[in-house]
């Protein structure tokens, strides 16, 4: 039965990639109020991790399309710096990276696909600003 191996679809206007679901939010929150708005929706979101180059550039197309001319706003992702590491909300390993350059600053803590550069490199941001976010949900 093919219908069986095929992901259970995903919500009207997300993105559909290899099995995963991602979701655009325009309302802004901070990272810890993005990354519990993902938990609600099903036990296996979080904010989304990026885990190859692939995935990025799906997921830099997806937000562009989604964000309107008007809104310009750097995008959280599911990478937060604890423990004097970066670490991916759902647990995945930190296979891939697009900083825009490796200048951290101190007490930003949360990463953003950043606007500017078309989603295609991450920013570091401080984790009580307000932007938009990614949700993605395994499966």
């Amino acid at each position: 039965d093919p219908s069986s191996t095929q992901p259970r679809s995903c919500p009207r206007g997300w993105l559909h990639w290899r099995g995963g679901c991602y979701g655009y939010f325009g309302r802004e929150a901070t990272w810890r109020q993005a990354e519990g708005w993902c938990r609600t929706l099903r036990r296996s979101c979080h904010l989304a991790s990026v885990l190859s180059a692939e995935e990025h550039r799906a997921l830099a197309k997806f937000v562009s399309q989604c964000q309107r001319a008007k809104e310009e706003d750097d995008v959280w992702i599911g990478l937060q710096y604890r423990s004097d590491a970066w670490a991916w909300a759902d647990g995945s390993k930190m296979r891939y990276a697009a900083w825009d350059d490796d200048d951290f600053t101190k007490g930003k803590h949360c990463a953003v696909l950043e606007e500017s550069s078309g989603f295609l490199s991450w920013d570091d941001d401080g984790c009580s600003e307000r932007n938009p976010f990614v949700c993605k949900c395994k499966g």
